[in-house]
């Protein structure tokens, strides 16, 4: 049942009021005689709406509506201010401190009806969308937990050190990266599926579950690539629903000392060590074209060597006034002799203040170094934000 306030400090004009208001179906009417007493109901019982008189003694209607705004709790209440007053100055100053809409004063009964209508219609749209937003941010958020938990919370494999970031321009996104071993490679993968939100990072657990499932049974990279390129194009209806998957993979042979590596239409990688070597793309992104095959790449990776995985949201970072993070200033961080987390946390500490710490896509990072060290003192440490 929505919530009337009437202030006015003569009771003849409240009564009248009253009388006139009581027309509306369902609704409750409160009243007060002076500014203060105004204020002090609002604080203890939100109405749905305020009929405030202008002139009256003590605090006026003009601070009574000031007090009112000052709790951003009462930002949203309709305020509708009658008043014999003919100064426009008035007015101006009763909007200014605000007021929503004014009657004058005599009142016609079926325009203040009528006004009344419109704002609490108004009022419990409001009052709806609030409601649905609410629910939307604790819906992303729940998204985003269960999103971060598909995320590597810790790995361990011998002979490898590594670290990873992930940040999401919203609560949720579409980038992952993950890396898994099976005694003789160790496979590291780093994605990104177009757009933010909610599609993003649906997509992105549709992808990675196929991964999975497709790694266990095709251990050719270029093999595994393919097919899931088919069984992503037949999901995004052959690029009707205009939703692509840019990625990098890559194997890293322990017997061989080599990487193997592809790209689809992915940001480029870099092998770290002696010099740094750029990998691009061999091939263009998922979802694109049903059948393509993407070459691979094998270049050494000796102990010592490490691998720079991103997604295209750390090149694309801008700063306040509309310049690129860009390649070459990410290449001047990548230090072949920092640890993983190191190098990542270099990246990190210029690429936020960059940007003044507001991301225009989401954003992830992964480095992996051969270490050749004993079994089990190597572990995989992530941030995910």
């Amino acid at each position: 049942m929505p919530r009337v306030l009437v202030v006015d400090d003569n009771r003849i004009v409240r009564d009248m009021i009253k009388r006139h208001i009581a027309v509306l179906a369902d609704i409750e009417i409160v009243e007060a005689g002076d500014g203060l007493r105004a204020v002090e109901i609002v604080q203890r019982t939100v109405p749905d709406l305020i009929l405030m008189d202008l002139m009256m003694p003590g605090m006026d209607g003009i601070e009574a509506i000031r007090r009112i705004r000052e709790d951003p709790q009462h930002a949203d209440i309709p305020i509708l201010f009658l008043s014999t007053e003919t100064d426009r100055e008035k007015w101006v100053e009763a909007f200014e401190a605000g007021a929503n809409d004014f009657v004058q004063k005599p009142y016609e009964k079926r325009e203040l009806l009528a006004r009344m209508d419109t704002h609490l219609r108004l009022a419990a749209l409001t009052r709806e969308l609030r409601m649905k937003n609410a629910l939307l941010e604790r819906e992303q958020y729940l998204a985003g937990h269960v999103q971060s938990q598909l995320l590597p919370q810790r790995l361990e494999f011998p002979g490898f050190e590594a670290s990873a970031v992930y940040q999401a321009q919203e609560q949720i996104g579409g980038d992952f990266y993950d890396a898994w071993d099976d005694g003789e490679t160790v496979r590291i993968v780093m994605a990104d599926i177009s757009g933010h939100g909610a599609s993003a990072a649906l997509l992105m657990a549709v992808c990675k579950g196929l991964l999975y499932s497709l790694a266990a049974t095709r251990p050719d990279p270029a093999d595994m690539v393919a097919e899931l390129n088919r069984m992503l194009y037949d999901l995004l209806a052959g690029g009707d629903l205009d939703m692509y998957v840019t990625l990098a993979f890559a194997a890293v042979s322990r017997a061989s000392g080599t990487l193997r590596f592809l790209s689809a239409g992915h940001a480029p990688a870099y092998v770290l060590g002696g010099s740094t070597a750029t990998l691009g793309p061999t091939g263009p992104g998922l979802g694109f074209h049903r059948d393509f095959t993407w070459q691979t790449v094998t270049v050494p990776f000796p102990p010592g060597a490490t691998l720079f995985l991103l997604t295209d949201g750390v090149t694309e970072l801008r700063s306040p006034t509309g310049e690129f993070f860009g390649e070459k200033r990410l290449m001047e961080l990548l230090s072949p002799g920092l640890p993983p987390r190191e190098l990542i946390g270099r990246v990190i500490d210029h690429a936020l203040p960059f940007c003044k710490g507001r991301l225009t896509d989401d954003m992830a990072m992964l480095a992996i170094r051969r270490t050749d060290c004993e079994p089990g003192r190597e572990t995989f440490s992530c941030r995910v934000s």
